[in-house]
Order: C-alpha cells, then sequence, then structure tokens
C-alpha cells in the first residue's frame, strides 16, 4: 500500500512538497513505515502566521454559538472515523489501540467541555454593589495563538488547544511533534473538510528548529501554548519575553506515589502499574516515583514486581499487548542509561531493565518495564524525570517523611496518597507541592472540568484545561452603563 505524503496545510489549502521529505517508522515495528512527511520551511511558517492573521477578524466576529456548531460537526467527523485515528496514534506513537482510543475518547471529550464552556461564557454577569451603573464582562478574543504539541498525546492534546482557541475566537497555527505529524495531519483533514473559514486553523509540520523561530518571532502572535519538555518549554518562554504575548507552558514532571500503612495494598499496587507503565510510562502526569512506608515497604514491592513482570509487551497493534514500545531509539538508550546509572548509585532492579525476546525479524524500541528499589533522594532516579517504563521506589519513615520527599525536586505536576486516615489525606491535599493531587487514584486520573497545572518547572502561565482555557483565551473587557 502506498504511503501518503503528508504536508502542512495553510491558508486552507494543502503545500505542495517544500522541504524534505522525513519518514516515521512505528517504535513497535521499527521496519514498518508509519508516515511520511514534507517538511516545511521558516517562510512557510511565516505565511501560516499570516494566514492566521488576515482570518482573525472575521472569524472573531462571528458569533459564538456559529463558531461552537462548526467545531462540533468537527468532533464529530472524527468521532466516526475513531478507529483510523487510533490506528494511525499506534503506528506513529506505538501505544497500544486500547490506549490508542482512549485517548481519542479523551481529547473529544476534553474538547465538547471547551465547547460548552465558550456558550457559558456568552451568558457571563456581574452584579454590580453601585446603583448608579449597570455591570457587564465581555470576553473578547485575543489574536493568532501557536500551538505546539507533543508526540506522547498526538491528538488528544491538539484538541484540548485548537477547539477552545477556536471556539473562543481566536486564530491558530498548529506545530505538532516530527515524531507524530501523520495524526496532526488526519486531524486537518477533517478541518478542511468543515465550514471553518480558511486560514483560521493552520498546520506547519517541520522541525522546532527549522519553523519554530518563524512562529515565535511573527508580529501577529499573541500567544503560544506549549506542551513538552521543561527545557524547550523555558526556551520557547525566553523567546517571548518582553512581548505582548500569553504564555502557557506544560511540561515535565516527577510524580510522586505516596503509600501509607494502611492503604489497600492491592489498589496501590494497580495505581502504581497503571501510572508508571501505561504509555511505556511516557505520559507527563504518570508516576514517576513510589514513596511507600517502610513497614510495608516489602510486601508493596514484592506485589509490584509480579504484577510488572506479568505484563505483556510487544508492539502497540497487537491485541494481547499491555505495554508498547519507547518512541525512539535514543529514548531507549537514554533509559538504559539511567537504569545503569541507577544500579551505580545502589539501586537494586527488581524486573526488567532489558530488552524482552523478540522473535527473529522482529524490531522495535521495547524495554521490560522496570522496578528499582533501595531507591534514596541522592540519586538521579529520585530527581530525574525518565519519562519511560522505570518505577523507582523510595522508603518513608512516616506520613510526614512521605510527603517531605514527594515535595523534593523541581518539578510539581502531580502526586497521589494512598492511605485510609482521613487526615492524612486532607493534609496532603492541602500540602504537596503539586498542581494536581489525589487520594487513593493513580497520578494520571484527571477530568475535563478541571485544570492541568503544572507548578514549579513543570508549569508557566494559566493552565490548560477546565475553565481556565476561558481566561488564556480570551481577554476581559468591563462596561459600565449609567442607570
Amino acid at each position: 500500500m502506498a504511503i501518503r505524503l503528508h504536508t502542512s496545510f495553510i491558508n486552507g489549502k494543502r503545500l505542495p512538497r517544500s522541504g524534505p521529505i522525513v519518514k516515521r517508522f512505528n517504535p513497535g515495528r521499527t521496519r514498518q513505515e508509519a508516515s511520511r512527511c514534507s517538511h516545511a520551511t521558516a517562510d512557510a511558517a511565516e505565511a501560516a502566521m499570516d494566514a492566521a492573521s488576515a482570518s482573525f477578524p472575521c472569524w472573531s466576529d462571528q458569533p459564538v454559538k456559529e463558531r461552537v456548531q462548526i467545531l462540533e460537526h468537527v468532533l464529530q467527523r472524527i468521532e466516526k472515523k475513531a478507529s483510523g485515528f487510533a490506528r494511525m496514534i499506534t503506528g506513529e506513537n506505538g501505544k497500544t489501540l486500547k490506549e490508542s482510543r482512549l485517548e481519542v475518547a479523551a481529547g473529544l471529550a476534553d474538547a465538547r467541555f471547551h465547547l460548552a464552556d465558550a456558550l457559558r461564557s456568552r451568558k457571563e454577569t456581574v452584579s454590580s454593589p453601585n446603583t448608579a451603573a449597570r455591570t457587564r464582562l465581555f470576553l473578547e478574543p485575543v489574536g493568532v495563538y501557536v500551538l505546539i504539541t507533543p508526540w506522547n498525546f498526538p491528538l488528544a492534546t491538539i484538541l484540548r488547544k485548537l477547539i477552545p482557541a477556536l471556539a473562543f475566537g481566536n486564530t491558530a497555527v498548529v506545530k505538532p511533534s516530527g515524531y507524530t505529524p501523520g495524526i496532526a495531519s488526519l486531524l486537518f483533514d477533517v478541518v478542511a473538510a468543515a465550514k471553518i473559514p480558511v486560514g483560521v486553523a493552520n498546520l506547519v509540520l517541520g522541525g522546532g528548529s527549522e519553523v519554530g523561530p518563524a512562529l515565535t518571532a511573527h508580529e501577529a502572535l499573541r500567544g503560544v501554548s506549549f506542551t513538552g519538555s521543561t527545557a524547550n518549554g523555558l526556551h520557547i518562554a525566553r523567546s517571548v519575553a518582553g512581548r505582548d504575548v500569553r504564555l502557557q507552558l506544560e511540561m515535565g514532571g516527577k510524580n510522586s506515589l505516596l503509600v501509607l500503612q494502611d492503604a489497600d495494598l492491592e489498589a496501590a499496587v494497580d495505581a502504581a502499574v497503571v501510572g508508571a507503565f501505561s504509555c511505556a510510562g511516557q505520559w507527563c502526569t504518570g508516576t514517576g516515583r513510589a514513596i511507600v512506608e517502610e513497614t510495608i515497604y516489602d510486601a508493596f514491592c514484592s506485589r509490584l514486581v509480579g504484577r510488572t513482570n506479568a505484563l505483556v509487551v510487544g508492539p502497540g497493534d497487537n491485541p494481547k499487548t499491555q505495554m508498547g514500545p519507547l518512541i525512539s531509539r535514543e529514548s531507549l538508550r537514554e533509559t538504559r542509561e539511567a537504569i545503569r546509572i541507577a544500579r551505580s548509585e545502589g539501586a537494586r532492579v527488581r524486573c526488567g531493565g532489558k530488552a524482552p525476546s523478540l522473535r527473529k525479524g522482529q524490531g522495535g524500541n521495547f524495554l521490560l518495564p522496570t522496578v528499582l528499589s533501595d531507591v534514596d533522594e541522592t540519586m538521579a532516579a529520585f530527581h530525574e524525570e525518565l519519562f519511560a517504563p522505570v518505577l523507582p521506589v523510595v522508603r518513608a519513615r512516616n506520613f510526614e517523611d512521605g510527603l517531605r520527599l514527594a515535595n523534593q525536586g523541581n518539578f510539581g505536576l502531580s502526586a497521589s496518597i494512598f492511605t485510609n486516615n482521613k487526615k492524612y489525606a486532607e493534609v496532603f491535599l492541602r500540602k504537596v507541592e503539586a498542581g494536581i493531587a489525589h487520594v487513593n487514584l493513580h497520578t494520571a486520573f484527571r477530568t475535563p472540568n478541571l485544570p492541568v497545572a503544572g507548578w514549579r518547572d513543570s508549569g508557566r502561565g494559566i493552565p490548560e484545561c477546565g475553565r481556565f482555557a476561558r481566561d488564556f483565551y480570551t481577554r476581559p473587557r468591563a462596561a459600565y452603563v449609567a442607570t
């Protein structure tokens, strides 16, 4: 079957081949080509920004209800093509088909929350304490947004940025990861078939170093929403510093799962396995370290190792697979090196730490899910985001020590505690240094109505998701009318 050449979508049209052609291979079947794309040039990126700027006045004047109706049609088309989107996600990213289907559903749920919120925003009223004037609050569109999205949730992350941006009357340029151009391109097939006016939504395919500066330096830019590494996010922040540009950065994390001695041990182990090894550990809110009270440490590790060893590792398109590959050979190499360093610092590899046995001729960026015990706060594995199926397990003397350990480091994205003690649970919810906190749930659990709020080096600016999208994608105007 011929492989389609994906190109950028600018001003309502597919760009002809304009730059180098880059092939993307399935991380779980590294001899199988998953997609092929033509990288855009800096000139093309500027053209996308020009198109978004030119279309802003007309789109922002369109009634909110009409914008929402158009975008709901986009979501309905995605729903009808959900199986195709899931297959492309698995092909480019490597995650299991089950995980890819869940991603499609989660992206649609986030998007529909934002459409409903955009409709709610039309009716926002503010009562006045002063009888001399009637007061109103207008939420106005801001302008052109650049949306930079990652490879680990290549559809859901675009939807939770693009849909609210457009629903609130802005225009946008999407710049997806170079690892997953095909899924973004499929989404823009749907955009092209919808009644979205020309230039409102644009797609630029290419490497960040190739097109990123042209996007962030453009004079029409009014906002950047970025999901990715902390290093890249802070680089973007520096590039737009001092300008009238809104910034939303969702970055890295080292998310703690704190397990106390009174916890439901089976439930805690289940949460550790889901949080650490779903998506091969490659999700921002996944579990980066388990902190376990010392009285149950050995029992927890024993059960965790048993559950982890039972996971089936393989290509994401195999229905028996429970955990897929890492995104790239480089990521696999870096993870192996991190395990080597952990062992040299005194950690014990309880399971995993190596590639699974594969059939002859079967290639893939596979690593068995890995549990490291005897990890302490002096070790790199305790502090560094591994973004891989590796779970360090740390001893804590008691709740206070566990909370202290959970708050160590530069990140502050998500954290969870497993306990039946309501007092400890409440203290944890109030004192943990993370923008997302859970009790008796895995660290990646979330719903569309609440924000993905990274603290410290996990985030900057107004967080994405929930009602905060309204704050990021609109600017308020206070209006007073004499009575």
